[in-house]
């Protein structure tokens, strides 16, 4: 009986702890940083888009048909005709174009440096 009320015991930690796992990592927002890490980038811009249906969200599309979100402020810092560079499992994004180079991180919007 004793060895019962032990193993029933063990068995609620671990459904806590299963839980407690489970209900914080749905709650990270670190979906999309993880999305982005992946990402390896080397190309052209070929337009800017800003999604109306979804909260008007800007994206950058870059080669025949990828896209990336990018930040507001980010916007009017980047034109059609620049070159992009993103490093795989980086978030650090370049812009180049003849007369400069900029240097944008997704960590900075997100207060994890």
């Amino acid at each position: 009986m004793n060895r019962n009320k032990i193993l029933l015991i063990v068995l609620f930690i671990m459904a806590i702890i299963f839980l407690y796992d489970r209900i914080f990592s749905l709650k990270s927002g670190d979906g999309f940083l993880d999305e982005m890490r992946e990402k390896e980038i080397k190309s052209l811009i070929t337009g800017k888009y800003i999604n109306h249906d979804n909260h008007n969200i800007p994206f950058l599309i870059y080669g025949k048909k990828d896209s990336i979100i990018i930040y507001r402020d980010w916007w009017d810092k980047i034109f059609v005709g620049d070159s992009i560079i993103k490093p795989k499992g980086s978030l650090e994004v370049i812009i180049k174009s003849s007369d400069k180079i900029e240097k944008f991180n997704y960590e900075d919007k997100f207060g994890l440096e």
